[in-house]
Formats: C-alpha cells, sequence, structure tokens
C-alpha cells in the first residue's frame, strides 16, 4: 500500500503546526521528535532538537503526523519515559527536567506514574533555560 504525503495548498506551510513525516524508524504515538536525515525518529537524550510530538504511530519508512512545538494549536499528549509529576517541566526525551542543558519542550498538566503512560501538556518550542 502506497503512504500519501499531506500537504497545505502552500507546500512547506503547516498553519495550525500539524504536519506529517517520514518516520526513520519504529514510532509510538506521544514520543517526542528530532530530525535524522530529513525524516523524524524518536528523541533520545535530553539534548536532542526535538521538533515535535508524534500525533500517531508509525513504522519505519511510513508517514506519521507530528504536532510542531510551539505551533500546533492546544496541548498535545506526550508518551512519558518515566514518572512526571504535574506541573513539572518536560524534557526533549520526555523526562522531568534535571539539568541545565536540558532542552525544554512543555509543562505536564498531569502526571505520569510509569513509563509508557500519555499525559496532556502544555508544549514549547524547545529550548534551553
Amino acid at each position: 500500500m502506497q503512504k500519501i504525503k499531506l500537504h497545505n495548498a502552500v507546500e512547506g506551510v503547516y498553519p495550525n503546526g500539524n504536519a506529517t513525516y517520514t518516520a526513520a524508524a519504529p514510532i509510538l504515538k506521544g514520543q517526542p521528535l528530532k530530525f535524522d536525515s530529513g525524516a523524524v525518529t524518536p528523541c533520545d537524550a535530553v539534548t536532542d532538537a526535538a521538533i515535535g510530538i508524534a500525533l500517531d504511530s508509525a513504522a519505519a519508512n511510513d508517514i506519521v503526523p507530528v504536532a510542531i512545538l510551539g505551533n500546533f494549536s492546544g496541548t498535545v499528549l506526550l508518551r512519558a519515559a518515566g514518572a512526571i509529576g504535574a506541573g513539572v517541566q518536560i524534557t526533549a526525551n520526555a523526562t522531568a527536567t534535571g539539568g541545565a542543558t536540558d532542552v525544554i519542550i512543555g509543562r505536564a498538566l498531569e502526571a505520569a506514574t510509569a513509563v509508557g503512560d500519555l499525559i496532556n501538556i502544555a508544549h514549547q518550542v524547545g529550548q534551553v533555560l
């Protein structure tokens, strides 16, 4: 089955912050993503340059919808990589912030108690605080 990549009328413009990219590796809904040679892959370090969060799961080479950080309308579901308290800042690899060089991508609006919990976050463009 052929995958179709969806674009807005103006190539490369995503007014609601919802874009689609090719998955470089398997992706789970809610994982923070970074670029990898023009495709996207899950972030694995707190210092990764996260660009968005997967809105659905995808296999490698499939198309995945992505909520662009700081541009997507509304909150987004994040797949926690561990326990996260409500109100805590979230890092690029979906953990609670802990270091001066962590890239912050948002704030938890509810608590996660285990790896894989999907929680609502208020997202932002990734930045080091």
